[in-house]
């Protein structure tokens, strides 16, 4: 492997490694949010999921969605909690009944009781020491309504932190989003809640929801229509392509899939990049916000799920993807940060930290502010997206995973390229990697350290019983030369 030190391919955002939270599931109440319990401070917040949250160092963090946000209306959420409406059902209750699964529909989507609302939003971001994000509805909501919540959190002197990001609706191409239009139409209304929000804020970042290429011209109408007013295209991505079909098993073939999963992802990416240079050339300053990204196998893991070391390895590559495209994607989330589809999970009085939160972990402390190029020489393989997929599906999930490495990597390095983290992945199910690594223009240290998640099996998974089967090790490296990586594991190498 050679890493070119002169070849930076851009500042990495520490953006990238942002959280979202959504009114789904328990993400938030008995995730977050738990008043009644005997973990949790005088606010509600639970301490051992904020010890748990502080420790990712989340930079920004989303709210309330998602497709809960597109019919969401924030005045529900402020003033005394026992004057806050309650809903028995939601968008998530309702479309759990619409795909035939009642029995999940009271979990996925629960009654909506506004009592976490948006002070209680901006305490935790002011808590975490993180920007608060905000999806404003543009389902069922205005741009008046958008612009008052905007002043209501900025404009006060009491608000306990301001908003400088804030997303213009949420998957609007998609047949089951509140608000569903084309791009044209959306690019419409993108521009009236554009005007009133910044009349608010002039300084507010906009975020407008683009498409994958599987929904044609979306992207590119909405650029035309809006793209001078737009600073970034929200771009979400989830493997498989189609969430909900089945569980994710533990073989061989869906191994494959999973640890390959990265650029299947990308590809929704890629496409936003494309239509961005299409529509307003190479040198716009518009940006993609890769704000919803994550494994999302069936629909029960929107109740609770585990994310695996094989999960890990799918996680550990996608940021490799994001540091690769640093000039031009500037915020990322996971999707999502507690319970259901969460890094964190929680049962009562007790939390254990995902294969993919100690993955996303390990990779916000250690990644250094520049992507540095390099080139890898190593074996390939290829593998379906998904496999079991039904026919008419297919062209949604799009075509085979070719030329895989099974060594992946990514260089960062500080700005004066005196410290250097290369981050290492052995996609391997069975065999040892040995890495030998040249620099150029680098000089970095002849040794240093490593830190490294591994384990026997690629299945293997942390749980409440088990809090830290899975835990990130520390060892010398006495050579920056030549690595040896341990079969599907995830290395960190530290230089400097």
């Amino acid at each position: 492997m050679r890493v070119r030190g002169d070849n930076a391919l851009g500042r990495i955002s520490p953006l990238v490694y942002g959280q979202f939270i959504e009114h789904m599931g328990r993400c938030i109440y008995g995730g977050v949010y738990e008043p009644d319990s005997p973990l949790s401070d005088e606010r509600g917040f639970r301490r051992d999921v904020l010890d748990a949250m502080r420790a990712l160092r989340i930079p920004i963090l989303r709210y309330p969605g998602g497709c809960f946000s597109d019919e969401y209306h924030w005045r529900d959420g402020i003033g005394p909690r026992d004057k806050r409406p309650r809903y028995e059902d939601q968008f998530w209750t309702r479309m759990l009944q619409s795909v035939n699964r009642q029995d999940l529909a009271g979990q996925v989507g629960p009654p909506e009781s506004n009592a976490f609302g948006t002070d209680e939003f901006l305490t935790l971001c002011a808590e975490l020491g993180c920007q608060p994000y905000l999806n404003v509805n543009h389902g069922t909501g205005t741009p008046e309504e958008a612009a008052e919540w905007v002043a209501y959190c900025n404009r006060r002197p009491d608000s306990p932190a301001a908003v400088k990001v804030v997303g213009v609706g949420n998957e609007v191409y998609g047949f089951w989003e509140t608000g569903h239009c084309g791009g044209d139409e959306y690019g419409q209304h993108f521009l009236d809640f554009a005007e009133r929000i910044r009349d608010v804020d002039p300084n507010i970042k906009l975020l407008a929801t683009g498409a994958p290429s599987v929904y044609g011209s979306f992207t590119s109408d909405l650029l035309r229509t809006a793209g001078p007013a737009i600073d970034y295209v929200s771009v979400h991505a989830f493997h498989p392509p189609i969430p909900g079909m089945r569980p994710v098993k533990d073989d061989e073939a869906d191994y494959w899939s999973v640890v390959a999963g990265p650029y299947a992802m990308i590809r929704n990416v890629d496409d936003a990049i494309a239509d961005i240079d299409a529509v307003l050339g190479p040198d716009s300053p518009v940006r993609v916000a890769f704000d919803e990204w994550n494994l999302w196998c069936a629909w029960e893991d929107c109740v609770a799920t585990n994310y695996d070391l094989r999960a890990g390895l799918m996680f550990a590559g996608t940021f490799h993807r994001i540091h690769e495209r640093a000039s031009r994607v500037e915020i990322a989330m996971i999707a999502q940060l507690v319970n259901m589809l969460g890094l964190i999970q929680t049962d009562g009085d007790r939390l254990f930290e995902t294969a993919g939160y100690l993955v996303s972990r390990l990779y916000a402390e250690e990644t250094l502010p520049l992507s540095i190029g390099c080139e890898v020489e190593c074996e390939t393989f290829s593998t379906p997206v998904w496999t079991d997929i039904p026919e008419q599906l297919q062209a949604t999930i799009g075509d085979d995973l070719a030329d895989i490495p099974y060594a992946d990597v990514s260089v960062t390095a500080s700005d004066d390229r005196s410290r250097v983290a290369v981050f290492l992945v052995n996609r391997y199910v069975d065999e040892a990697v040995k890495v030998d690594l040249t620099f150029e223009g680098l000089r970095p240290p002849a040794s240093g350290r490593i830190r490294r998640l591994a384990a026997e099996s690629p299945f293997t998974r942390n749980d409440f019983e088990h809090p830290d089967r899975l835990r990130v090790l520390e060892v010398d490296a006495r050579s920056s030369s030549e690595l040896e990586l341990p079969p599907h594991s995830v290395s960190v190498l530290l230089l400097g």
